[in-house]
């Protein structure tokens, strides 16, 4: 049986293995794979000095940084805001403030303008005044809670509930 029995069309580029060879003549050619080796180490060892590289850029500016708050100590701890008008950082807070000191104005005694003569007194004493110098007041008790304002053609209107 001669070598060409066993070749096909694709075979035909490689050409028949000599007799008496140890390897398959189409392997890839040693040189290709130690070229490739070396690269591959060379690629290493460039990744690995761009890592420190930025590794000890960093700990330079650490290091800097460091050096400036032990100089200036007070100054570390600042942050820096940018310029208002900020947004929130707690509304929930902020509302609940809001609301204690605008029910803290309706509910105690204080000065509006003082130099003026004006003063504020809580809202509940200001209702008895009001009802005291004769301030018209629905005949019922102004049952507010059974009515419902609604919009109409006309204009709003109260309507029973």
């Amino acid at each position: 049986m001669s070598t060409n029995e066993h070749m096909n069309e694709h075979d035909i580029e490689y050409g028949p293995t000599p007799a008496g060879a140890q390897h398959e003549h189409t392997d890839i050619d040693p040189s290709v794979g130690y070229k490739f080796a070396v690269w591959l180490v060379v690629a290493m060892l460039l990744s690995v000095a761009m890592v420190y590289g930025t590794f000890f850029f960093f700990e330079r500016q650490q290091k800097a940084a460091d050096v400036v708050a032990q100089t200036y100590p007070l100054s570390v701890g600042l942050p820096k805001l940018p310029p208002v008008p900020n947004l929130q950082n707690q509304p929930f807070k902020d509302i609940y403030q809001l609301r204690n000191a605008e029910a803290e104005k309706l509910s105690t005694y204080g000065w509006v303008d003082k130099d003026g003569g004006i003063a504020r007194i809580p809202i509940d004493r200001a209702m008895e005044v009001m009802l005291q110098r004769g301030f018209p007041a629905r005949a019922d008790g102004g049952d507010s809670l059974n009515v419902v304002t609604q919009d109409s053609s006309s204009g709003r209107t109260i309507a029973p509930r």
